[in-house]
């Protein structure tokens, strides 16, 4: 008989939305903002919680839920280690999963840590088995050194640059997404979708070796693959915003 199904483990992308109050208005309002931003990249990401409120209003998943759908956004389950926001979760369809716990780093990784840390920030993991992962949750606000990813861009992860420049040395794949709140600069080629200006930064500009993206993002503009001139596909690129449409630049024609 030929092989009808398979079951296999899998590395998932997934978002984790941290909950820092009960009251469903605010929420509702802070991620109407944060969506309004970049409603495209929000659009049908499977999301976890990750309630960081005591006493969780009992109404207040299946209220979420069901305002995530309306954005287009897929709730599949919650990270809790608290057994009554479990059960609500089991009663709502969730999946649990268990808190991401600290790892301790082996004696020669610990000496690099802190120096990559920085660099190769990646938003907070949904799970353990989890590459990478978005948190929509807000943090501390001012501007910060770029963060320099040294390697390419995998397809599958998510990179979030919050309150600074996103620098790849590598490429960005297909299926991989990078986010930052200012500009994102690529040595390589950008295959898979880039977002700059997340927060709404109009002066956000890509600047990329070679553009032959999946999509590229300005403070929520942006244009798809089919939309980008093959003109504007080869060479060194920076995109930026005019009025409420994207400029491609070849920078190697004005040297």
């Amino acid at each position: 008989m030929n092989k009808v199904i398979d079951l296999k483990g899998s590395i998932l992308s997934l978002t984790v939305l941290k909950i820092y109050s009960n009251d469903i208005n605010d929420i509702k309002q802070a991620l109407e903002q944060k969506v309004a931003q970049a409603p495209d990249f929000f659009n049908g990401v499977p999301v976890v919680f990750e309630p960081q409120v005591d006493n969780l209003n009992p109404t207040l998943l299946a209220l979420l839920m069901d305002f995530l759908r309306q954005k287009g956004m897929v709730p599949i389950g919650i990270r809790t280690d608290d057994d009554a926001i479990k059960e609500q979760a089991n009663y709502a369809g969730l999946a649990v999963f268990s808190p991401t716990k600290a790892k301790t780093p082996p004696p020669q990784e610990a000496q690099n840590e802190s120096a990559n840390q920085a660099d190769n920030q990646v938003a907070n993991h949904a799970a353990d088995q989890s590459p990478a992962s978005t948190d929509v949750s807000d943090q501390d606000s001012g501007l910060k050194t770029a963060m320099v990813i040294h390697t390419s861009v995998r397809s599958g992860q998510q990179i979030y640059a919050k309150d600074r420049d996103l620098i790849i040395l590598g490429a960005v794949n297909p299926g991989a997404e990078v986010i930052a709140d200012g500009s994102v600069h690529v040595y390589g080629t950008i295959r898979g979708k880039v977002f700059a200006g997340s927060q709404g930064q109009t002066q956000a500009r890509i600047f990329a070796q070679k553009v032959d993206a999946e999509l590229v993002c300005v403070a929520g503009f942006y244009q798809l693959a089919e939309d980008i001139a093959p003109a504007h596909k080869q060479g060194f690129v920076e995109i930026s915003l005019a009025g409420e449409k994207l400029n491609f630049k070849l920078l190697g024609q004005a040297l």
